[in-house]
């Protein structure tokens, strides 16, 4: 072999490989490990970062733990919180029994009708609804994450000195879990804080905390520099009966525990009764969200699970048309038989093959009827009825029409024509007939008599001209008249 084959070889060897490098392997077949892609309406929305939970949570997360559960699970029912903010700002007055009394028909979960007891924390909700929404998409999301980050920056707070038991609350640190409860039994102080002083420098910049300063109506002296160092305490909310015992964090299970407590008119209705008679982890009732849309497909689909029976029905009836329209020969009522073919349905018109006589199925008031029309160039066999049924035209003298319509025979069918009417015979002349008579020329000298004598009577029925005025006498004598007189 020449060094010239071989050195052609070698470069078509090299250009082989090249090309196939540059080609992507095939996919791999479907029951090779991979995903197929989510369905509709299943696709769920990123996890909520956690530091924008860390921001979420920072406002509330030093509260006392059983109005930090309340607060978690009315969150999720934003629409009856504004409810129960709008009930207790119109009443300022209603407290303790005198408005349990007041809420005992209101239909709103238990966690919001407890929060009325506490006006203050409603009012925050209310005028912070876009973080109301989403605190409750996050605890929906995830109740564990939501759990974990409160100890988290309890833990932040009680590092930086800041959270410490005082004469409003106690602050137990026991199982890896800081608790915090109200120091007196019979009230409980909610506290006020600034976010960024109480937890030290924030770590997050894109995610600030809010900070919220209730207005005086609620016992908190007015803003100041007291936030610079700490909490700020309002006035003591009574405990009671309804309002308080009835739910508690569990920090080891990362979720909130319902209890039913029997004196407790809120809880102790049959629905919530049914539902945690023996206790357990709160869960999500999704008739209490009023239709307020969730974050993503996901966690609607998790608490309101479509029927995808009546969506698929749904969508078989959605922008379609199921009328069928049968081809040609079909017994659509539009439909046009092919050439040769039969009529159509009893009422509507169906067109024969050119050639044969044409059928029309006439539906009157008597009933069905059919009038046979000759094809060009055939005589008019159609009876003279008109009408449809079996009605009769009588005849001029009275009698009735010896032509009568039969009724349409069951199935619609074109009924065959009726024979055709033989053609009346000719009428036979009047026995008696005046003659025509002939034209006789006449004489020239008797036609010119008949012109003259019209002439005559013309001239005689014409006006006369009126007699004309006498002459007068010439001038001259004029004279000669008067001397003769």
């Amino acid at each position: 072999m020449s060094l010239r084959r071989i050195a052609i070889f070698v470069g078509f060897a090299m250009l082989a490989f090249a090309v196939g490098a540059q080609i992507p392997p095939p996919p791999p077949p479907p029951d090779a490990g991979t995903t197929a892609p989510p369905e509709a309406g299943t696709t769920a929305a990123a996890p909520i970062p956690q530091d924008l939970l860390d921001s979420l949570l920072a406002p509330i997360a030093l509260y006392p733990d059983e109005l930090l559960s309340q607060i978690l699970m009315a969150s999720t029912y934003p629409l009856e919180v504004v409810e129960a903010a709008r009930f207790v700002e119109a009443n300022p007055n209603l407290r303790g029994p005198a408005l349990d009394d007041a809420l005992k028909d209101k239909q709103w979960d238990p966690s919001v009708l407890s929060l009325t007891s506490f006006p203050q924390v409603l009012d925050m909700m209310n005028d912070k609804l876009d973080w109301t929404q989403r605190l409750g998409d996050a605890f929906l999301e995830n109740q564990a994450a939501v759990m974990s980050t409160v100890q988290s920056l309890r833990l932040r707070a009680q590092q930086a000195g800041n959270l410490q038991s005082t004469p409003q609350q106690q602050v137990v640190d026991q199982d890896n879990a800081i608790s915090i409860q109200p120091a007196q039994p019979q009230v409980v102080y909610v506290p006020v804080y600034n976010p960024v002083v109480i937890y030290g420098p924030w770590w997050a910049p894109q995610y600030p905390p809010w900070f919220w300063y209730p207005p005086p109506i609620w016992g908190y002296p007015p803003y100041g520099g007291a936030l610079a160092v700490g909490f700020v305490w309002g006035a003591a909310w009574a405990i009671t009966v309804n309002n308080w015992g009835w739910c508690r964090p569990d920090w080891r299970g990362r979720s909130v525990n319902i209890t039913i407590v029997r004196n407790n008119i809120w809880v102790n209705r049959p629905r919530y009764r049914d539902e945690y008679g023996g206790g357990g982890g709160w869960k999500h009732d999704v008739e209490h969200r009023r239709g307020v849309a969730y974050r993503d497909a996901v966690t609607r689909n998790k608490y309101r699970p479509s029927d995808r029976g009546a969506v698929q029905t749904r969508e078989s009836y959605r922008g379609r048309d199921n009328t069928a329209r049968p081809g040609p020969g079909g017994s659509d009522n539009a439909s046009r038989p092919a050439a040769g073919g039969g009529g159509g349905r009893e009422g509507k018109a169906s067109r024969p093959a050119t050639g044969g006589g044409e059928k029309v199925a006439r539906s009157g008031g008597g009933g069905g009827g059919t009038v046979s029309r000759p094809a060009p160039g055939t005589s008019d066999t159609r009876p003279e009825a008109r009408g449809g049924g079996n009605a009769s035209r009588p005849t001029p003298g009275g009698e009735a029409h010896a032509t009568q319509r039969p009724a349409a025979p069951a199935g619609g069918a074109a009924r065959p024509s009726p024979a055709p009417r033989p053609s009346p015979a000719p009428r036979p002349s009047a026995p008696e007939t005046r003659p025509i008579p002939a034209y006789q020329p006449q004489a020239r000298s008797q036609v010119q008599r008949e012109e003259a004598r019209g002439a005559q009577s013309r001239a005689a029925a014409a006006p006369r001209p009126a007699p004309a005025a006498p002459r007068a006498a010439p001038a001259a004598n004029r004279g000669n008249a008067g001397q003769r007189r």
